[in-house]
């Protein structure tokens, strides 16, 4: 197959909002609030303290909204702050090819559609094209293993995330800032010879964790922006960088590429509607394993210190050592520990930013739970590539043996809540706004600060509800600011 770069840049910039069928719309609207939600819930975190002292040394035009920032910034500025911040809970959405991008998809939308103007119609439109640009890119590329005859035969030496959050990054910028197709294949040729290295091999043998994981969401939005800017001014990129054999997946590692999979039934099958959402905020294959265990704790009602122990059953994914993990000293390590995970749900703590705060990781108690908790193979996963079909996931067992009241009492989670291939795993609009609702600390507020969170809230729902509709993208980037500044305020 030709002319891959050209098609998708063609697509990315032809496509309206009158082409999005109506369940791409909602879902579109649903990940952009999910994704606000993930940002605000982490401007208390340090990583978020420190990515707004950055915007602010950084300065620049007031010209887009920062998330916990009273001041607006660059646009650039903006798409790297909000984007960073969607990710830092580890709580925002994961699609199947085991990559978040709709950080950098929403706020690259959202900086150039609040700066250039643009209708909130746009603003979902760039959502839906820049997500699906993402997703066809990483399910080109495939997973990070070797499948032969359907069979695992050996991991990936390189790859990572940050390849598929550049390209929804620029898929999303070149649809809101209006580029023209040949603008928006340099644009993809300025932003892939510019993304990220493919670092998932060190992330995944590190057992400490820096603070950007394995690519910092925020430098991902930024690429893609900037390379939108560029190009709109008239810098050049690669126009061919996804064509040939040396092509983009070669740079990143992949030892193959489908072309199907990039460009099958572009315009007609979007990928937004394969996202997952997050329950929990933590590594998405522990959700597998929390699934079967918030299961088994709903029927028969176990309590922590009825637990003697557990044992999680992960698949191949999560038994490195930073799963395993079970007394972790940071958020970002604990993020990926199992035994922290199951720690907090069993004591129920809200999920949201609680989960990682000082008093949750020194709890005694917690520590104590997480004490008990151990990793072993899950053996239906053990064969990761009977789960895969066109390059994505399609659930991936996990389970838990809980050691309890004298018996044990098992489950495994072929599929975890928040997968939309099965009707008791879809994540409902309830469940988002719930989540919404946690990650802002509406429970959590004051007297003193509820009336006005809440109606800041509400406010901003509405917008989202109804963004079609609004003749200008900045009323929401407006709501969003307000909501921001209320948030998470306790005393």
């Amino acid at each position: 197959m030709t002319d891959l770069t050209k098609t998708l840049a063609d697509f990315a910039t032809r496509t309206r909002y009158e082409d999005l069928p109506a369940p791409v719309v909602r879902e579109s609207k649903r990940l952009l609030l999910d994704t606000i939600g993930c940002a605000i819930g982490a401007i208390g975190t340090e990583s978020g303290v420190i990515t707004l002292k950055y915007i602010e040394a950084l300065g620049g035009n007031p010209r887009a909204t920062v998330i916990g920032s009273a001041q607006r910034s660059s646009v650039t500025s903006a798409a790297y702050a909000n984007g960073r911040l969607a990710n830092v809970l580890d709580a925002d959405d994961t699609f199947p090819t085991s990559t978040h991008f709709g950080n950098a998809t929403v706020f690259s939308a959202l900086a150039l559609t609040e700066d250039l103007d643009r209708s909130g119609a746009e603003l979902l439109t760039a959502i839906a094209v820049g997500f699906d640009v993402g997703a066809r890119i990483g399910s080109w590329m495939g997973p990070p293993m070797q499948i032969e005859n359907g069979e695992v035969i050996g991991w990936n030496e390189l790859g990572g995330p940050a390849a598929t959050m550049t390209w929804a990054a620029v898929g999303a910028a070149a649809s809101a800032a209006g580029l023209t197709a040949i603008q928006a294949n340099h644009a993809f040729g300025i932003a892939g010879a510019n993304s990220p290295q493919p670092t998932l091999r060190k992330w995944a043998e590190s057992p400490r964790q820096p603070m950007y994981k394995y690519a910092d969401a925020g430098w991902c939005a930024e690429i893609g922006t900037s390379a939108a800017m560029l190009a709109r001014l008239g810098s050049t990129g690669f126009l061919d960088v996804l064509d040939g054999e040396n092509a983009f997946w070669r740079w990143y590692g992949s030892p193959g590429h489908d072309d199907v999979a990039l460009l099958g039934k572009l315009g007609e099958d979007w990928q937004i509607l394969n996202t997952t959402y997050k329950p929990w905020p933590c590594c998405r294959w522990i959700h597998h394993p929390l699934t079967a265990f918030a299961g088994i704790r709903a029927e028969y009602d176990l309590k922590p210190d009825e637990i003697e122990r557990i044992v999680v059953r992960a698949n191949p994914f999560a038994l490195t050592p930073i799963f395993r993990d079970q007394q972790p000293d940071d958020m970002l390590s604990a993020e990926f520990s199992h035994a922290h995970a199951m720690a907090v749900l069993a004591h129920d703590v809200p999920a949201g930013p609680r989960w990682y705060d000082a008093a949750t990781m020194r709890d005694p108690a917690i520590a104590a739970f997480r004490s008990r908790v151990e990793v072993a193979p899950e053996p239906t996963s053990a064969n990761i590539g009977t789960w895969i079909t066109g390059g994505q996931w399609r659930g991936v067992p996990g389970g838990v043996d809980v050691h309890a009241r004298g018996q044990v009492f098992s489950a495994t989670a072929d599929m975890s809540l928040g997968d939309p291939w099965s009707e008791p795993t879809l994540y409902s609009d309830a469940a988002i706004l719930d989540k919404f609702h946690a990650m802002i600390g509406l429970e959590m507020a004051s007297a003193q600060h509820l009336p006005a969170l809440r109606e800041a809230a509400d406010r901003l729902v509405a917008a989202v509800a109804d963004l079609e509709r609004q003749s200008s993208a900045g009323d929401l980037a407006r709501a969003l600011a307000d909501v921001s500044a209320l948030a998470n305020r306790h005393g």
